[in-house]
């Protein structure tokens, strides 16, 4: 995640453990309900490499996209008892603390783009990175880390020990003090959307909170109007507002009608583009991707590599929906809180991808979905495994 230059060397050793693994118990994986959507995405992967134009570009995002799988399978094949799973937890909560401090001082801030953000918060805060991280990357990421540190003691508190509930609040309060200061407007719409998810299936009093957000909310709409919102909502400085979003995402398609079993090759989208498919409205040389996040997958991969990619994401929805329904119906809140934890991280990142595609490719923090992905497999297949067990010894 940290040196693009590591990444062959990373994914080497990743090959050496998954033949040790192998070796060790005669099988190189648990088998998953996602293997299959995965083979597809590997071998896109591997088309990918050979239909780009620009090897130097796309040989990197290749090497990314295969370790997030190697991630993926490294947290299923690792989580195997509720210790192990308590303990990935925990150190999910602390790391996406760690890295939203460390956003704090290496993301390239914006002033000036949201109204009720003052300018003073940033005068204290200096950067001290030169390979800085843009604020939308680090929006995105901390959208579908939230949702999993919040959910846990909202529902379970009363099952976690007290040091472990600091810990998840102290890394959730972090995390939204960073989100809220990157004044991404897809990230605060993932955000928001994932909250009001997880306080409609929470108690009495997170439904009030609700209620009174959404009178908020209508009251801003009719006070604004609908077109200044949604004008702001989707304007960016790079592609402008809705049309400059609107062109992108033609283009996009474009090349997915032209190219749509191979795709462009990843990351090559700047380039294809520019050569032939030119923007009639934005600059030459600007638009490096395309600005929503499926679309981005379908340009790189190809339709089939877009369709393995939306298999996982349905799968991982349907479990992590159905944790949730067999913690309430067990009255099991530590289940509970995983599965719509889950659950919501999934909402957060479609609704961020809508606006934007900084989870997948060529940002450095894209295997992150591939781990909670792995985690919500994890979760799936430890809270079978202990059914099984009960219904064996009754």
């Amino acid at each position: 995640m940290v040196f693009t230059r590591l990444l062959p060397y990373a994914l080497a050793v990743t090959a050496f453990f998954w033949v040790l693994r192998w070796i060790a118990t005669g099988s190189p994986s648990k088998r998953t309900p996602a293997d299959w959507a995965i083979a597809l995405i590997v071998v896109m992967g591997l088309v990918t490499l050979w239909a780009t134009a620009l090897p130097d570009i796309t040989h990197p995002q290749v090497y990314r996209l295969l370790l997030g799988i190697g991630f993926y399978f490294a947290i299923v094949n690792w989580t195997n008892s509720k210790s192990r799973l308590r303990f990935l937890i925990l150190t999910l909560a602390l790391a996406g603390s760690a890295l939203a401090l460390f956003g704090l001082f290496s993301v390239q801030w914006t002033t000036n783009k949201v109204p009720f953000m003052p300018d003073l918060f940033y005068d204290y805060i200096p950067t001290l990175v030169s390979d800085i991280i843009h604020r939308n990357v680090m929006a995105g990421t901390l959208d579908i880390l939230i949702p999993l540190v919040i959910a846990l003691p909202l529902f379970a508190w009363r099952e976690l020990k007290k040091v472990e509930i600091w810990i998840f609040l102290m890394s959730a309060s972090i995390m939204v003090i960073v989100l809220l200061l990157t004044q991404s407007r897809a990230g605060w719409m993932a955000f928001g959307l994932s909250m009001a998810i997880l306080a409609l299936m929470g108690g009495k009093w997170t439904r009030v909170l609700l209620l009174l957000g959404l009178i908020i909310g209508i009251i801003i709409i009719f006070s604004v109007g609908i077109n200044p919102i949604l004008d702001a909502v989707v304007a960016s400085n790079t592609i402008g507002g809705i049309e400059g979003r609107i062109e992108t995402w033609s283009r996009a398609l474009y090349m997915m009608q032209d190219l749509p079993f191979t795709g462009v090759g990843m990351g090559s989208f700047l380039t294809v583009a520019d050569t032939l498919y030119p923007f009639a409205r934005l600059g030459h040389g600007t638009v490096d991707h395309a600005h929503n996040l499926f679309f981005q997958i379908g340009v790189d991969l190809g339709i089939p590599g877009l369709i393995g990619w939306l298999a996982i994401l349905l799968i991982i929805f349907s479990i992590s929906w159905k944790l949730y329904k067999k913690g309430k119906n067990e009255t099991n809140k530590v289940l509970m809180g995983l599965g719509i934890g889950c659950f919501c991280s999934q909402v957060a990142l479609c609704t961020h991808g809508i606006l934007d595609a900084v989870t997948w490719g060529m940002v450095r923090p894209a295997p992150i979905v591939w781990g909670i992905w792995g985690l919500a497999i994890a979760i799936g297949m430890l809270a079978m495994n202990t059914a099984a067990q009960r219904k064996i010894h009754t």
